[in-house]
């Protein structure tokens, strides 16, 4: 039997924009739609060029639009389309008052930090750590069943890697 294999992708540089991101509904809604930049449109194509990343099989990608302009150049060097998959977003922080609150007396001054510490942790309109676990497992689980000893690339953002692999 072939090997599954799955390469695990950050999306590439972004634009740098002033202003607090993933706070609330109106902002999260900005930070779905950020650009990559000039450097990481060049990464994304760099990293297109891998050898390890010629034959994939499928790719599969976050809905954001970071994810996305990184998926392309793959999906373009292999002739094949990106599947998009709501559970490979980022975790939704959710209330910038509630967040703050939770914040007060930590000594890292990161909220991604404090919340991987504490994984239940949650505002009353965002998402715990753990919960974003549970949805990208469920990710995980379907695309090892469908795409049994495929080559799979998959793209999403850091907070794929604090929360799943921690």
């Amino acid at each position: 039997m072939k090997d599954t294999i799955i390469y695990l992708i950050r999306h590439a540089e972004t634009v740098n924009e002033n202003g607090i991101r993933n706070t609330n509904e109106d902002s999260q809604m900005i930070n779905e739609k950020e650009i990559l930049s000039v450097y990481g449109e060049e990464q994304s194509r760099k990293l297109s060029e891998n050898i390890e990343l010629n034959n994939i099989d499928v790719i599969w990608s976050s809905s954001y639009t970071r994810a996305k302009a990184t998926a392309k150049y793959i999906a373009n060097s292999n002739k094949i389309p990106i599947n998009l998959d709501s559970n490979l977003s980022e975790r939704k922080l959710g209330n910038l008052k509630e967040l703050g609150e939770f914040m007060k007396d930590k000594k890292t001054r990161d909220p991604s930090q404090e919340q991987l510490l504490d994984r239940k942790f949650k505002t009353s309109d965002g998402e715990s750590a753990e919960e974003t676990k549970t949805r990208m497992t469920k990710f995980f689980d379907r695309i090892l069943k469908e795409y049994e000893g495929k080559k799979i690339a998959v793209v999403s953002h850091r907070w794929f890697y604090k929360i799943f692999l921690t």
